[in-house]
């Protein structure tokens, strides 16, 4: 049963608007340029559509070097890098993690507190900075972004149609926010992948993915519902709303839209250690 890549997305600044991308490459810490960026609060601790739902009208696009920020109906732009390797360190919060980040120039933060209405900056993950993958789920020491957990997420059409055939609207796969999403297969089988080639690529599958109340937000308006945590509770796996698989590099590469997607090896249960 053939799979393939199907879109390749990144998510520059954590919790703001994504960018669809043709090819790209894959690095220990996730998708090059994936949640690098995160806005953090005075007390430096991180900030997320968690806490402030207007980060959905956030949209982010390629420049020739560096993104370029919008907001929903406002005119100004903000340009920032792809990355910093300079400028003052500051240990942020995020999660149970205490990080170092450099803090990017000040004209950053205060576009965003014109925007936002409250004070805030914008940080940088360099390299040097470690974050370690919850060392419970993986053998060697991995690290991650500021993504929540993994440094990648894959997600199957075939389960979010699955998804939508149990509610009565339909969401998309932007509720979700994934790095990886694929067609083919069957829906949910991506829960007991463990070892899989994307073109050149090789990744190791972790866990599925626990899902919040993000998942309820619609996009365009920021709106709460039920859904679809609603349904995901209905079907619950070990007691866990789940939506997507997580997963580590094992190979870099630069993969591309179309890439076929090969499991190599399977798990017996969702939640079998690595």
């Amino acid at each position: 049963m053939s799979r393939i890549l199907k879109d390749i997305r990144i998510y520059p600044i954590k919790s703001l608007g994504g960018i669809s991308l043709p090819s790209a490459n894959l690095t220990p810490r996730g998708i090059e340029h994936d949640r690098r960026w995160m806005l953090v609060n005075e007390a430096n601790h991180f900030l997320t559509i968690r806490q402030h739902p207007e980060f959905l009208f956030f949209t982010l696009q390629y420049d020739d070097d560096g993104f370029l920020v919008s907001k929903r109906e406002v005119e100004d732009t903000l340009k920032i890098p792809f990355s910093i390797n300079s400028g003052a360190t500051i240990k942020v919060k995020i999660w149970e993690d205490e990080v170092e980040a450099i803090e990017g120039d000040f004209a950053f933060g205060e576009w965003f507190t014109n925007q936002l209405g409250f004070k805030c900056k914008l940080v940088y993950m360099p390299d040097t900075s470690p974050r370690r993958v919850q060392p419970e789920w993986v053998e060697e020491e991995e690290h991650v972004s500021f993504a929540d957990a993994y440094p990648f997420t894959i997600a199957g059409l075939s389960s979010l149609a699955d998804l939508n055939s149990k509610m009565t609207e339909d969401i998309t796969m932007q509720r979700f926010r994934p790095s990886l999403i694929y067609e083919g297969g069957k829906a949910y089988e991506e829960f007991l992948w463990k070892d899989i080639e994307i073109g050149a690529g090789m990744l190791k599958c972790v866990k599925p993915m626990t899902r919040c109340i993000v998942t309820t937000l619609k996009p365009e308006t920021a709106e709460k519902g039920k859904e679809p945590l609603k349904t995901l509770f209905k079907q619950r796996i070990d007691d866990k709303m789940v939506f997507a698989q997580t997963a580590i590099m094992v190979k870099a590469a630069r993969i591309n839209v179309g890439d076929n997607i090969v499991v190599k090896s399977t798990k017996q249960s969702p939640y079998e250690p690595l």
